[in-house]
């Protein structure tokens, strides 16, 4: 368990059809297999990396916002987890790579964790998607973790 190490990794969308999952004002986990299982390092600490396309439809009015889950039926870790990352543009997709970092685990101890999404409006139709196995694809979907080390500063 070196700090650094990665400790879990997820990879969605290589080389299988493209996958979109339209936004709600409601955070849920858009598909199950967007998760990141591993075991907490001796530091009890982890960065939480995740990387998905975001599109903000014909519209781009509303804001995305992220967050983890520890269930595929979206329960928030914590709340304060649950952060804006992007004001969509109108007619515009971009990848986005979000993380968290979160401290106060069990070492030794498996966790899985879903990413949670939600917009403030679903006007135009504002999509995440992932993957394709042909030209023109989208972005693979990636949820890591990574082990940080105990000396690790966290203001509280």
């Amino acid at each position: 368990d070196l700090p650094g190490a990665s400790v879990g990794y997820n990879v969605q969308g290589l080389n299988v059809a493209h996958a979109t999952y339209t936004l709600t004002t409601t955070m849920a986990v858009p598909d199950a297999g967007m998760n990141v299982c591993f075991v907490a390092p001796k530091s009890g600490i982890v960065e939480i990396e995740v990387q998905v396309l975001a599109d903000g439809g014909s519209n781009g009015v509303g804001d995305l916002t992220l967050g983890l889950s520890d269930n595929a039926t979206y329960n928030a870790v914590q709340t304060y987890y649950e952060q804006g990352v992007l004001g969509f543009p109108r007619f515009d997709h971009m990848e986005v790579v979000h993380k968290w970092v979160v401290p106060s685990l069990t070492p030794g101890t498996t966790y899985k964790y879903w990413l949670g999404a939600k917009t403030t409006s679903t006007t135009g139709t504002p999509q995440l998607r992932w993957g394709g196995s042909s030209t023109g694809r989208f972005s693979d979907f990636i949820m890591k973790a990574t082990a940080l080390p105990s000396n690790t500063e966290i203001e509280t």
